[in-house]
């Protein structure tokens, strides 16, 4: 499909490729020109990302195609931070700067002659719920999720011109963003409820009694002991934000009487990401001391 043309599947194409430096790819095409916005955290730097999709189209060698636009966005501006038209049938495929004000215009060309109602204040996000309603998204979706539906809806949005509802859908996005990476602190368990526990872990090994403990917490992990140090581990792509996860089993540990869980001799705690290879990509080394 690539090879014929199809502006979603050169996208996917290329969004697989640069999406390990945190940039998505999409695209729509008209007649012979594709058009493709590249976003990121950052904007992404014009010179590199021009010269590699140039060479990801020349290797397709897409006979359908003799025009690019490419446009470099970052994720919490309205409008992109660049634009280049480069013509691929010309034998230098000249690169031209595009005028980003003429772009957005002539997006908002083919837009119904009348104009869409203007959104309501209510749209605004002020509640989580209204802010996953906005973005179009179930309640509990995941970062990549609000992160994909945002940039989907602000592109149509400013193809449509419409820079309130970019607006809305920034504090929207700005919002889940931080509600997921910073989730609000659970509550410590009520003593009663520890002592049912520790009598139902009293037959575990001290790695089985840990692994309960974080279950308990709703913390996925794998956890192992080696000597004086405990390590607990878990894939990348699971944890949005392994700093705060460490602190909160960190903590949750230093709760606990060390010595009655079996690891009163332990010294170290060793928190680990990993990647799907089992190779460490994130890792911190914190105290951990046996209590009497």
């Amino acid at each position: 499909m690539a090879k014929g043309g199809d502006a979603a599947a050169i996208a996917d194409l290329i969004n697989q490729a640069l999406r390990a430096k945190g940039i998505t790819v999409r695209g729509d095409r008209h007649g012979t020109c594709l058009r493709l916005w590249l976003t990121g955290q950052t904007l992404p730097p014009e010179t590199q990302t021009v010269s590699y999709v140039r060479q990801g189209i020349d290797r397709l060698q897409v006979k359908a195609i003799t025009r690019l636009h490419i446009y470099g966005e970052q994720a919490d501006q309205p409008a992109p931070g660049w634009g280049v038209d480069v013509e691929l049938d010309s034998p230098q495929a000249e690169v031209k700067p595009l005028d980003l004000n003429q772009t957005v215009e002539t997006a908002a060309e083919p837009a119904p002659a009348v104009a869409p109602p203007e959104p309501a204040s209510s749209d605004a996000p002020g509640t989580l719920e209204q802010a996953y309603l906005l973005l179009e998204l179930e309640p509990g979706a995941a970062l990549k999720d609000v992160e994909g539906a945002y940039f989907k809806l602000k592109a149509q949005a400013l193809r449509q011109g419409d820079r309130s509802r970019v607006e809305a859908l920034k504090q929207a996005f700005h919002q889940l963003k931080d509600y997921i990476e910073h989730p609000p602190a659970k509550p410590a368990p009520a003593p009663q409820a520890n002592a049912v526990a520790d009598a139902a872990t009293a037959d575990l090994t001290p790695v089985e009694r840990v692994q309960a403990l974080l279950k308990r917490q709703r913390l996925s992990a794998q956890v192992n002991l080696e000597g004086r140090q405990l390590n607990i581990s878990w894939l990348a792509v699971r944890v949005v934000n392994p700093e705060d996860a460490a602190y909160q089993i960190h903590s949750l540990l230093l709760s606990q009487n060390l010595t009655a869980l079996g690891l009163g001799d332990v010294e170290t705690l060793v928190i680990s990401s990993l990647s799907r290879n089992q190779s460490v990509v994130w890792q911190q080394v914190l105290p951990l001391r046996g209590k009497a």
